[in-house]
């Protein structure tokens, strides 16, 4: 009897942490599948159905010496294995893989990437170019580009950034994760955390970075809460940021009600204790923070950008307003205090578009796409 060989596939990103947070149920379904998973990271983790871990030494600047190695040790390793599918995440793992294969004249796997959301997108075309012409580099070996908003799908089909593009609705929330708000328990937890039960407590959960921009939302935070008193912000996440965020919010006159929660694990209560959900970053690719807040019920209010405006086009003018436009800001989260039904109108959308964004709809379009290349 012949025994049958198991077909192999290297998942890449920049941190075990993406896979973890993103990935498992694919390298599950590859495991039940029956083919082997390798995957390689910049940082050493237990990683479930992972066969072998590689460690690659990354760095976030694209052109050190280390990610050059990582190239070059990448090139040697698929050199000696015969992979039937290479699968690469983030920026820079996309690029160093998709490098490599390049470089390898006996690769024959075909080349998977994901873009998690082309951060160059929504730049000046002279601040973009250098990243557009690496995607354009690279773009003979990604057999199959998936790409999460209608944005970057417009921009990778204009520049042809891969053979196959498939537009795919993220990586998939697992919605059922999610306590929808009940108004007695979000008055109860409002309390047990020492808010008081009338308070219209507003979140936003995001690493404090330049990217996702919360010294907009501080500001505005202000200039609604010298308006309204009972108004608060929570501010969930850590980052190189937080110390000069901790003092804008001192130097706004309202620090008092602004609150930096640090890391959060439990995020279904912190949601459920909460009136509304704001986004202020400058760019994204399909966000989490925001399809979490959707799927618990909760409105949001976000910056009109790419990703933002594929999750809240249908609700464009109550819940998006113009990057940079504070004033604008300010009024939305007023008018979200003082209108209960347009909270309710928004929550009811939300619940209702966030289930195209679910782990079991997302999964077989993402299958789907890796058929392509098998």
């Amino acid at each position: 009897m012949v025994r049958k060989i198991p077909k192999k596939i290297l998942y890449c990103a920049s941190t075990a942490s993406h896979i973890l947070n993103f990935h498992l149920p694919y390298l599950r379904f590859f495991h039940e599948m029956g083919w082997q998973i390798d995957v390689a990271v910049g940082n050493n983790a237990d990683i479930p159905y992972a066969d072998n871990m590689i460690l690659l030494p990354l760095r976030k600047s694209l052109l050190t010496s280390n990610n050059l190695r990582a190239v070059y040790s990448l090139r040697r390793l698929l050199a000696v294995k015969q992979y039937d599918i290479i699968s690469a995440h983030t920026t820079l793992a996309g690029a160093v893989v998709r490098l490599a294969v390049q470089l390898s004249g006996r690769c024959h796997a075909k080349m998977a990437y994901t873009s998690h959301g082309y951060f160059f997108s929504d730049e000046p075309m002279l601040s973009k170019l250098p990243y557009l012409w690496v995607e354009k580099l690279l773009a003979p070996v990604t057999d199959v580009l998936m790409v999460m908003n209608r944005t970057d799908y417009e921009l990778a089909n204009r520049y042809r950034l891969g053979k196959n593009i498939v537009l795919i609705p993220g990586m998939g929330l697992d919605t059922a994760k999610f306590t929808k708000i009940d108004p007695i328990d979000k008055k109860k937890l409002k309390v047990s955390a020492g808010y008081h039960p009338d308070d219209f407590i507003i979140l936003y959960a995001a690493e404090m970075s330049p990217r996702k921009n919360q010294g907009e939302l501080i500001r505005a935070f202000a200039a609604a809460a010298a308006r309204e008193s009972t108004i608060k912000l929570l501010l969930a996440g850590a980052g190189k940021l937080e110390n000069e965020y901790r003092e804008l919010a001192r130097q706004s006159g309202y620090g008092e009600r602004i609150f930096f929660l640090g890391y959060v694990t439990d995020m279904d209560s912190l949601y459920r204790m909460c009136d509304l959900a704001v986004s202020t970053s400058r760019s994204e690719g399909l966000p989490f923070n925001v399809m979490e807040a959707m799927a618990i019920g909760l409105p949001v209010v976000a910056s009109r950008i790419k990703g933002h405006m594929d999750l809240l086009g249908s609700l464009n003018e109550d819940c998006l307003y113009n990057l940079g436009d504070e004033q604008v800001l300010a009024k939305k989260i007023l008018t979200f205090k003082r209108d209960e039904s347009l909270r309710e109108r928004v929550r009811q959308v939300n619940l209702v578009n966030v289930e195209k964004y679910d782990l079991d709809v997302v999964k077989s379009v993402v299958i789907k796409a890796y058929s392509l290349v098998v």
